[in-house]
């Protein structure tokens, strides 16, 4: 195609299910705090104060204020989605990569492509029209805006909206491009915040920024290699004379209509000495083999969400992860359930489960490279093999990604950068965390993919976390055990 992969810069979404679209997961703020269903008031400009950072796109921007954003596939696949947390958002923002597929492209040129493939498609109740057009620059590179109406349906069942492009030109052929969907009746109310915004955008030298992820790891590997088995354990939560460590539970929330949290579900996690046996669920003391009994850090994560207000259906999880004092193997186990009422209308029965196995054994003569191999089981689901990676150096184990802002440095600022496996996204990826004193604790700011929002926990000055503002649009809290009970109980909610 002569003007380039006009493929890559579709209708992004169908424009007729703009109003039943999800809001997207929220995006921490550089204060930790996440907006609710309501967009919150911003600065006189009406955007959000801290731009939201596009690291593999070297490129930042303020978003509308009350935006919250989701990240998905990874690398130059990556695709960003920024929305108002309302059930029915007047915009939907998303930013991507487009590579033409000319050598030499231009934002007019692919402008002009996405007019002809659209004004070319055959539909007899399609309208489409330009609004406005406009070529300019950002930080000397060229870029353009395309604003169109698009109207589809008759009578009751027309549905309209305005689609526009904002293209900046990166490389002969290369393209980020910020698209917007707005409902026709929302554009002249959105439209003015909208341009604020993009009048933001930033460009990076990527040539800093790539030295600075890669000071950024060589920080975080070296932080690792003096990581020692002593420092490992004043990790763990202070233990009893007798008995185990009571650990620390965490009311979990989420903002509802009315504007005030609504429960949404409960953790607990719990650090100690343990055996690496004690990870896994499905065989006794007796069972352990001399390999099984070899003790380590113990990490122990259970959760349950409401799946419904009333706490008929919930969702179980029970995560053990284990790792060798000396950080020479690791092995973890995730069992998910899910459940809902029986005929008694009081006991849970237990529904389906899916688990997923962890193991990185110590290297060997015969096998020196370090191995990870990671495998789920869902019974619904036919058996596929595990996954496994030669891991690099700057490893950091599920067990100290919990329980990291315990272990980094606290007294000054700093980031670190880390390779780990990243539950969410089920791959092998690169992380970063920055950490920051405060007043009493320390704020520890992590990206758990280089495509992911920043999220941020507040944690005391042990680097125990006390809140963190989860980018599922939840909000994680610690609470004393009794009174997060007392509180389920009382709103009827079911407990262990």
């Amino acid at each position: 195609m002569a003007a380039g992969a006009i493929g890559a810069l579709p209708l992004f979404m169908s424009y007729n299910s703009i109003a039943q679209a999800p809001a997207p997961a929220p995006r921490a703020s550089s204060e930790g705090r996440v907006t609710g269903s309501t967009p919150t008031p911003g600065p006189a400009d009406g955007l959000e104060p801290a731009p939201l950072d596009f690291e593999l796109l070297g490129m930042r921007f303020r978003p509308p204020a009350g935006s919250v954003m989701r990240g998905d596939g990874a690398g130059a696949n990556a695709v960003w989605t920024i929305s108002e947390r309302v059930e029915a958002p007047r915009y939907i923002l998303k930013v991507s990569r487009l590579v033409a597929s000319d050598a030499i492209s231009s934002p007019r040129a692919q402008m002009d492509a996405l007019v002809r493939s659209v004004s070319e498609r055959p539909s007899p109740d399609l309208v489409f029209r330009v609004l406005e057009e406009r070529e300019f620059e950002i930080a000397g590179r060229p870029a353009g805006a395309l604003d169109t109406l698009l109207r589809e349906g008759t009578d009751d069942e027309e549905v309209s909206a305005v689609q526009s492009y904002h293209l900046i030109q990166v490389q002969p052929n290369e393209f980020i491009v910020i698209s917007s969907l707005v409902p026709e009746a929302d554009w002249p109310a959105v439209k003015p915040l909208l341009r604020r915004a993009m009048a933001t955008v930033e460009l990076e030298d990527p040539e800093a920024l790539a030295r600075a992820r890669a000071e950024r790891m060589q920080r975080g590997e070296a932080f690792l290699s003096v990581l020692t088995p002593d420092m490992l354990r004043r990790a763990v939560d202070p233990a009893p004379a007798k008995g185990e460590p009571d650990g620390r539970w965490y009311r979990i929330t989420r903002m509802g209509a009315d504007g005030q949290p609504a429960e949404a579900g409960y953790m607990t996690v719990v650090a100690t000495e343990a055996a690496q046996g004690a990870a896994n669920p499905d065989r006794s003391e007796r069972e352990w083999t001399a390999e099984e009994r070899e003790l380590g850090l113990g990490v122990r994560i259970r959760v349950r969400m409401l799946q419904d207000e009333r706490g008929s259906r919930v969702a179980d999880s029970d995560a053990r992860y284990w790792m060798a004092w000396d950080r020479s193997r690791e092995f973890w186990t995730v069992r998910s359930t899910s459940r809902d009422l029986g005929p008694d209308g009081t006991t849970l029965r237990a529904g389906k489960s899916t688990s997923q196995l962890g193991i990185r054994t110590a290297p060997s003569a015969g096998m020196p490279a370090r191995v990870l191999q990671v495998a789920t089981v869902d019974l619904d689901s036919p058996a596929t093999p595990p996954r496994k990676w030669t891991l690099p150096k700057g490893y950091l184990s599920q067990a100290e990604a919990i329980l990291l802002a315990r272990l980094l440095p606290r007294d000054a600022a700093g980031d670190f950068g880390f390779y780990w496996f990243d539950p969410r996204t089920g791959r092998l990826a690169q992380r970063a965390d920055l950490v920051r004193p405060t007043a009493g604790g320390v704020m520890v700011s992590t990206r758990a993919t280089l495509e992911a929002p920043i999220l941020e926990q507040r944690c005391d000055a042990d680097g125990r976390e006390l809140r963190r503002s989860a980018d599922d649009g939840t909000t994680i809290e610690a609470i004393e055990p009794k009174a997060l009970l007392d509180l389920w109980r009382r709103k009827g909610l079911p407990t262990p």
